[in-house]
């Protein structure tokens, strides 16, 4: 398969004046309905109030139970994925076209007369508390957790840990304040792909689309304080643990940037593919970890480096000292053309199993509305996939990969 252009979604403003972009056709009668909420928790006023806001739409309205919501969505073979983000609460719906109609009535409901009903709160918050409990045992998730404490830094709202005490915290009355500041028609925007009819759009500017509905004024824009990160090395115990993780990495470039598209084929190089430098060094040759691998981590339009891998007590400072050498040498050396070829091949293989779908577009489509790009940026990145160069990348090493500005976390024993 040749990977062209991707077409790009078509822009339609509801008469309410909610933008939704849609991509038609493929995906053999199923379709993906994003809706997202301008907001997510960078303006929050407490810890975990974006998420448990959004979790507890389908725990109840004015015509339907929790349990009402969950049998429908499972007699009509749908399912919804409810999270939020740095800036946006998302609910999203797939489900198969024919059934579209009725699960929107369902949606409806959720967005527009939720109860927020005690009882339920109390059982969600008890539910997760306990997964927040055993995670804390898990290394992998610590380290991610004290990762981004760093990356923003003490004190920012987006650097605080989350403690058990923050379940206890959140109250009914601050999700119903947070639900009506922020979800309404004024505050939204919608994707939709896969196989779309005139009969569903109709149904859909119906429920969501015609009149004003819900918080009467748009989230002005997030405005994330500068982060001050911490760098340099920070021990985390994790008790009846085997393993230790580690975390390195430091805040790079926003999506904006000149160099965002080729610092990501830099990192696939380093360690995004099975044949990485990390992976050939230290799994293959020296056999400290079964995996580890270095990406982007996007929060909101601004990326963080990292390297992440897991690895038994006594091979914590052998890995990182590898690591640092894998650094070093793309500072030092130019990489051969034919590296930059096998990635190149690589990347694009990638880009042709993600791109593989309307669903999966409208994905990419949305990451890029999230990062604060346009949507032609993503055929920005075919281009840019093209033409990156040794002296590309080798500028990019020496002027990102200072040791002085790394964070590293290890948590474990």
């Amino acid at each position: 398969m040749i990977l062209d252009h991707l077409v790009l979604p078509q822009n339609v403003t509801m008469p309410n004046g909610i933008p939704m972009y849609r991509l038609d056709g493929g995906d053999k009668g199923i379709v993906r309905f994003d809706i997202l909420f301008k907001g997510g928790y960078a303006v929050q006023n407490k810890p975990l109030l974006a998420m448990f806001t959004n979790r507890m739409l389908r725990e109840g309205t004015e015509n339907l139970t929790a349990a009402e919501i969950s049998q429908k969505l499972d007699y009509y073979g749908a399912w919804i994925d409810m999270y939020s983000s740095q800036n946006c609460n998302h609910i999203t719906l797939y489900t198969m076209s024919k059934h579209f109609i009725p699960l929107l009535q369902v949606l409806e409901e959720m967005l527009k007369h939720p109860l927020f009903p005690q009882e339920n709160l109390n059982t969600v918050k008890n539910n997760n508390k306990s997964y927040f409990s055993i995670n804390s045992r898990k290394v992998d998730i610590v380290s991610q957790r004290y990762f981004e404490n760093s990356l923003w830094g003490e004190g920012h709202p987006l650097g605080h840990v989350v403690n058990a005490d923050d379940y206890d915290a959140i109250t009914r009355d601050d999700i119903v304040e947070y639900y009506n500041d922020y979800y309404g028609s004024c505050n939204c925007t919608m994707f939709i792909s896969g196989t779309v009819d005139s009969v569903m759009l109709d149904a859909l500017a119906k429920s969501f689309g015609n009149e004003s509905w819900g918080c009467e004024k748009e989230c002005s824009p997030v405005e994330v304080v500068q982060p001050s990160p911490l760098s340099g090395r920070r021990m985390i115990p994790v008790s009846d643990t085997m393993q230790s993780a580690v975390k390195i990495g430091f805040m790079a470039m926003d999506a904006t940037h000149p160099d965002f598209y080729k610092f990501r084929f830099l990192c696939v190089l380093l360690g995004g593919y099975f044949g990485s430098r990390l992976m050939s060094n230290i799994r293959e040759d020296n056999g400290y970890t079964y995996h580890i691998a270095a990406e982007l981590d996007a929060y909101g339009c601004r990326n963080a480096f990292m390297i992440s891998s897991e690895t038994a007590t006594e091979y914590v400072e052998p890995l990182i000292n590898e690591v640092y050498k894998e650094l070093d040498r793309l500072v030092a050396e130019p990489v051969e053309i034919a590296e930059i070829e096998l990635v190149r091949n690589y990347i694009m293989g990638e880009l042709c199993r993600e791109y593989e779908g309307q669903s999966a577009k409208s994905e990419v489509f949305i990451n890029a509305w999230l990062s604060g790009v346009g949507f032609e940026s993503v055929n920005n990145y075919l281009d840019e996939i093209k033409t990156v160069t040794p002296a590309d990348l080798n500028r990019l090493a020496r002027e990102y990969f200072k040791k002085e500005n790394i964070i590293e976390i290890i948590a474990g024993k």
